[in-house]
């Protein structure tokens, strides 16, 4: 729930301010015209956008999974579900995370489902998160829906540490070519230039080419930086927008090598999460809704949403899955079988696990391809760079030695 700061009116005409708790600001007025109060204004409190902000800021991964492996041993235990909300509160003492505890504690307290509390509280337990949870309440079986979401968020974080891992060592080593890079044409260079200029010879084609290149870098740099900062706002702008995030995923999806890294992970992700839901009892139609916004790549969220749509009108998944051209022949056929059988998140489970496999054999030709890209120009720009500054002692050591 979100906290407002309202303005009503009493009985007696009195003006009064004050916070309330509420989902909306619909609920409010509902909640003050049951004291007999008139709401007049309303906003949310600046207590809970500071609170959201942090939350996004500082909430971890790491803080979910530990909650919902908290909740999992403690439900599967018997321990009574408030209870367990208290002991994780205390646990996580004074991180960000704490006060979702004790926000959900207090709707469950008051008669919420887990699963509606867990909703007010949308910046802190994805959509998914809380869909899986309202059929295990709706079920009977909530222990086993936070054992099923252990499992998920212990492979979501094992994904992020591959990806993590795989793109550390090239991105150490752009970063120590760009500052190669820079401390050629800001240091090395100018100093050459001005020993150069003190020699009474035509310099060699390619020094006078590096040269003018270090030069116009002196004189442009401040252009480029300003450039490369409106580059990089324009495409966070574009992104933001439904079809700008669809092109640049597109065009990522059509790139070498890198494309292929990033159309299995949104299979891995979609197919992983196709499983989970499925298997959580969350009917077709609703789980290719959430599934549009959790696959992370707004080419193939269209392309579910257009499934969706064909299932929705009578289509069987199989068929849907069929006719689109973005989805591998492997994908296709599980779906197929796994709808002939019934056995639809076994099968798809089948799909992540080989997804699994392939994403660190393309994560490795990720780096590899990366780390030969980054050393290449590394090798370019200090080869260039040497032999423009070497070729001018040559050229001078042989007029020097024909005199």
């Amino acid at each position: 729930m979100r906290e407002y700061r309202y303005k009503a009116l009493t009985p007696g005409g009195e003006m009064i301010t004050g916070f309330r708790r509420a989902a909306d600001s619909a609920a409010l007025e509902s909640a003050l015209s049951a004291g007999n109060l008139v709401l007049l204004d309303s906003h949310i409190s600046l207590h809970h956008i500071g609170r959201s902000l942090r939350l996004r800021s500082k909430r971890s991964q790491r803080d979910l999974m530990d909650f919902t492996l908290h909740m999992a041993t403690c439900l599967t235990s018997g321990i009574p579900m408030l209870q367990a909300l208290r002991d994780i509160e205390e646990t996580l003492g004074t991180r960000p995370f704490a006060e979702v505890a004790r926000a959900v504690r207090e709707d469950v307290a008051a008669g919420s489902q887990l699963a509606d509390a867990l909703a007010q509280n949308a910046d802190a337990f994805p959509e998914t998160y809380v869909a899986v949870l309202r059929a295990g309440e709706n079920s009977g079986n909530l222990e086993g829906a936070f054992e099923e979401l252990v499992r998920f968020l212990e492979w979501n974080d094992d994904l992020h540490g591959k990806v993590k891992q795989a793109l550390t060592y090239p991105a150490i080593l752009a970063t120590a070519t760009l500052g190669l890079f820079l401390l050629i044409l800001l240091y090395a260079i100018p100093r050459f230039a001005e020993a150069f200029n003190d020699l009474d010879f035509e310099l060699p084609v390619l020094t006078r080419r590096v040269l003018g290149f270090g030069d116009l870098f002196l004189h442009t740099w401040p252009y480029l930086l300003v450039g490369l900062v409106l580059a990089v706002t324009g495409a966070h702008l574009l992104r933001r927008t439904d079809r700008g995030r669809y092109l640049l995923d597109d065009l990522l999806l059509r790139l070498p090598v890198l494309g292929g890294f990033a159309q299995k992970l949104a299979l891995s992700r979609m197919a992983r999460n196709f499983a989970m839901l499925l298997s959580a009892g969350i009917d077709i139609i609703r789980m290719l809704g959430l599934l549009q916004r959790v696959v992370g790549n707004r080419v193939y969220a269209a392309e579910l949403a257009h499934v969706r749509e064909q299932v929705l009108g009578g289509t069987t998944l199989a068929e849907a899955f069929e006719r689109s051209g973005r989805f591998p022949p492997l994908i296709r056929r599980l779906v197929a079988v796994g709808e002939r059988t019934g056995k639809l998140d076994q099968t798809l489970g089948k799909a992540a696990e080989h997804m699994d496999k392939e994403l660190p054999r393309t994560l490795r030709q990720l780096f590899t391809f990366m780390e030969a890209g980054v050393i290449v120009v590394l090798g370019a720009i200090v080869v260039t760079t040497a032999l423009a500054m070497l070729l001018p002692i040559f050229t001078l050591e042989s007029q020097i030695g024909g005199m």
